[in-house]
């Protein structure tokens, strides 16, 4: 468990550097066009970061951000619209209210909404994998049945990053997060939310108990979330908005209003194997 806490505590460090801005301050004879080149990125980029338009002319000792190495934010302005923002930055509607878990297009001048993804943290400080290695290999675990060891491994994932598409503990999304701990208790599912729907025994909200996989529509209209059922209508998962592993309930008003279905890999602590091939999604 201290190995644990230290692992995160460094990786809040390592955090910390990681979301530092690139920037840079304008000297006589800079243009953006210079600037642009020197740091290898877009004028578009650059003017878009600083909200600056076409005609706007450069001062000396105007510090200007070059390159975001945290997730990209924008700050609402008036006038502007959720679908206007979206294909400003070309992202999807949905998936865009997904990310900040909007349940309305309704914003606010001044509201700040994140773009996209926290990118992945590169640290080899994080003994995780060697932890899961050698609880799985002690005899405690061998005499745990199916749900109390998925619920033991899925707590030793909380607060790694999330990272969209990710597969690892540098960084995961959902589905891979939950296909990751089943494989720890030897249950082979699919890769992907959506194939994952597909498996396994159909179970209703009032009938979740403990270890069902639960799901939602986000930004997709086919199930493109999903987390593992804890109980007391909590569910732990790779979260996108909180950025990590964390555990929220079904009853707050997003995932009350995109939850579509659970369903059950474990009945009555025996283990179904599903072996499918698997997809990245």
């Amino acid at each position: 468990m201290k190995r644990f806490c230290l692992a995160a505590a460094i990786l809040l460090i390592f955090s910390a550097y990681a979301n530092a801005d690139v920037t840079y301050t304008i000297k006589k004879g800079d243009t953006l066009s210079g600037v642009s080149k020197k740091f290898k990125v877009s004028a578009k980029e650059i003017r878009s970061l600083n909200h600056l338009k076409k005609s706007s002319k450069l001062k000396i000792g105007q510090t200007l951000i070059v390159k975001k190495t945290g997730p990209k934010t924008y700050t609402v302005r008036k006038g502007d619209s959720i679908n206007r923002i979206a294909k400003k930055f070309n992202i999807d509607v949905e998936e865009l209210k997904d990310i900040n878990l909007l349940d309305s297009d309704s914003l606010k001048p001044g509201q700040k909404l994140l773009l996209e993804a926290e990118p992945e943290i590169e640290t080899a400080a994080i003994n995780l994998e060697d932890e899961i290695k050698s609880i799985s290999e002690s005899e405690e675990i061998a005499q745990m049945n199916a749900k109390d060891r998925l619920i033991l491994f899925a707590n030793k994932f909380i607060n790694i990053p999330y990272k969209f598409g990710g597969n690892s503990i540098m960084g995961i999304d959902c589905s891979a997060y939950v296909q990751k701990v089943y494989s720890l208790i030897g249950i082979t599912i699919p890769r992907s939310a959506r194939l994952q729907f597909k498996e396994g025994e159909i179970v209703d909200r009032d009938s979740l108990s403990i270890g069902d996989l639960v799901f939602f529509r986000t930004y997709a209209s086919f199930p493109s979330h999903v987390g593992i059922y804890m109980g007391n209508d909590l569910f732990i998962h790779a979260s996108s908005k909180g950025k990590k592993v964390s555990i929220d309930s079904l009853k707050t008003p997003y995932y009350f209003k995109r939850f579509i279905g659970g369903k059950r890999f474990i009945i009555d602590n025996a283990e179904i194997e599903i072996t499918k091939q698997l997809h990245e999604g």
